[in-house]
């Protein structure tokens, strides 16, 4: 099968730059914008990378909007698990400073390089970008083969590239090498990540698998440096727009993002610091970030050796059901009894199926909802008093019961110090509806069950007044009333 790819000339229109900005979609009517990731593939600079999961920019949007009215200046915005930038390209392109934290190190490098779109020089890449296509035009590597080697601890169940397209891919990778560096190397870098897995013997269904596994044919010749210039272009294009419209407004914000673990290292933020978290952390569906990113991890050079993904799962949100399924019991922390009476049922299905039945399962579901409960215990201090913590949470169905994680996360909240705001369902029908009923969870669902996606809002209470408080705001309102009183008399 061949790849047929759009030429990659540049047409430098006000157009192309036109293009790349998307108006947001009005909200729904009850407040809550859609939250659907896919919202994204359309949108400048939030399209630059695919992803799985996550939540809209104009979701993001709607919430800086209202936290900006209710607080009246720029906001100091936090997402714990940060993805592939949505919130903070958001807070950036409003005038806001963002902080975010990412542990998958693909995932953070689209993060940081979406979310310093402000400080990048549009000539220095379109010069950048001119010189790659010179360089694809004159095919070097057939006459010599590339010096880049294909990553060695990078194994596969059949061959990732097919031999042509490998051979492209590594002289690509020789040019961004050679040619760009800093900045430059990082959007190169982000390009070939986002394209690569689309001219690969793979794709995501939503997990990446084998496109034979998938009933599709490998693609054997594509166009892969054109392919590249194609996204780098689009990059570009964005880059743009995002500088002129910031010129126009009140500029952008600036943005730093933390290739770690935010439970580990949220200390890196001021405590009481935070007007708004936004953020989404990982559902319990066990969707493996992790090993669906295999390929750019080690292509890119962000991973070299198993053990380097090993440990990142075990410092993972939730963990995954493979490193938790065997070994002792793990106990719920959290004081919810209805929660742990879920688990007791759950361990208590398909014992014959040992760490794939039940049992398994329920270690999994153990284990995240103590990191739920640890995820706030780490948040509530970094909040300022009033501040605002939007959380975009998904339900599960595992062995075929159904966990209202969005209420059971919002009780842990709320045992840990958080008001809650409120509870809204955004979406009625989210990626893996078709799977509910899925061999890998054993069991079916429960009859009219689906999976959905809800918008928990809490808050850092504001501190209690004292009864020292109350006299001295007395003692002020008697003061300020006699001084408006012997005014007023002045005044007649």
């Amino acid at each position: 099968m061949d790849i047929q790819d759009i030429p990659a000339s540049r047409e430098d229109s006000a157009a192309a730059v036109d293009a790349a900005r998307k108006p947001d979609p009005p909200p729904p009517a009850a407040g809550i914008r859609d939250t659907a990731f896919s919202e994204n593939r359309k949108r400048g600079v939030h399209r630059w990378t695919p992803w799985i999961a996550g939540f809209s920019g104009s979701f993001v949007g709607g919430v800086l909007e209202r936290e900006s009215r209710r607080n009246g200046q720029p906001l100091s915005v936090l997402d714990p698990f940060a993805g592939v930038g949505t919130t903070l390209v958001e807070a950036v392109a409003d005038g806001h400073d963002a902080v975010g934290f990412e542990i998958n190190p693909y995932a953070a490098l689209a993060c940081e390089a979406k979310a310093n779109v402000p400080r990048y020089d549009a000539d220095m890449f379109a010069d950048a970008i001119a010189r790659f296509r010179a360089f694809a035009d004159e095919k070097a590597w057939l006459r010599s083969p590339p010096m880049s080697a294909p990553p060695p601890a990078f194994v596969s169940r059949a061959p990732f590239f097919s031999p042509e397209i490998e051979l492209q891919t590594l002289a690509c990778m020789d040019f961004m090498r050679e040619e760009t560096s800093g900045w430059t190397r990082r959007l190169f870098d982000l390009a070939l990540g986002s394209v690569m897995v689309g001219f690969s013997n793979y794709s995501y269904e939503p997990s990446l698998g084998t496109r034979a596994g998938a009933g599709k044919p490998n693609i054997e010749r594509a166009d892969v440096a054109g392919i590249i210039e194609r996204k780098l272009r689009d990059m570009l294009d964005d880059i743009i727009a995002f500088q002129t419209d910031a010129a126009r407004g009140r500029g952008a914000g600036a943005a730093v993002v933390h290739p770690v673990s935010f439970m580990e290292f949220a200390h890196r933020v001021a405590p009481a610091g935070v007007d708004v978290v936004i953020t989404s952390p990982p559902y319990m569906n066990n969707y493996h970030y992790i090993r669906n990113t295999r390929p750019q991890l080690y292509w890119l050079g962000l991973a070299s050796d198993p053990s380097e993904l090993k440990r990142i799962e075990r410092e993972s949100f939730g963990r995954f059901w493979q490193t938790v399924r065997t070994g002792a019991e793990v106990a719920l922390i959290p004081d919810l009894p209805d929660l742990r009476e879920r688990l007791r049922e759950l361990r208590s299905r398909f014992p014959e199926k040992g760490a794939y039945g039940g049992p398994g399962w329920a270690n999994y579901a153990a284990t995240y909802f103590n990191d739920c409960q640890r995820f706030c215990q780490t948040a509530l201090p970094l909040l300022k008093p009033g501040g605002a913590m939007v959380v975009v949470i998904g339900n599960s169905i595992l062995q075929g019961m159904e966990f209202p994680t969005d209420r059971l996360f919002a009780e842990i909240a709320e045992a840990e110090g958080f008001e809650l705001a409120g509870i809204q369902e955004a979406r009625g029908k989210r990626t893996g509806n078709s799977v509910v009923n899925s061999s890998a969870r054993v069991g079916k669902a429960p009859k009219g069950a689906r999976l959905y996606e809800t918008t928990v809002e809490l808050r850092r209470p504001l501190p209690a007044m004292t009864k020292f408080d109350a006299k001295a705001r007395r003692r002020r309102g008697a003061k300020n009333w006699g001084m408006a009183a012997r005014k007023s008399s002045v005044l007649a």
